[in-house]
């Protein structure tokens, strides 16, 4: 399941796991606590061991081959043109 945890959910990890404040949506803790990486107890969010070792990983192992940039038309400034989509017809 760690494979499907997004960008986000991975930092909201390493944050908890770091001891920084951090809000956690309920949709989050949930989601986190369905992927076994934290635990939802009386005393607040507890981090598993399959957490800690998901949040020690570098972050450019965990991001997504999809998303690179070069599968956009970029400007000057390096960010994302609109309307640029590629047409299927």
């Amino acid at each position: 399941m760690a494979g499907h945890l997004s960008n986000l959910e991975l930092e909201i990890l390493r944050k908890l796991v770091n001891g920084e404040s951090v809000t956690v949506s309920s949709s989050f803790r949930l989601r986190l606590e369905m992927a076994g990486v934290i635990r939802d107890e009386a005393r607040g969010i507890v981090v598993t061991t399959k957490g800690l070792q998901l949040a020690k990983q570098k972050p450019a192992a965990l991001t997504d081959p999809a998303s690179s940039p070069g599968t956009y038309v970029l400007d000057k400034r390096g960010r994302r043109l609109p309307h640029q989509r590629k047409s299927i017809f």
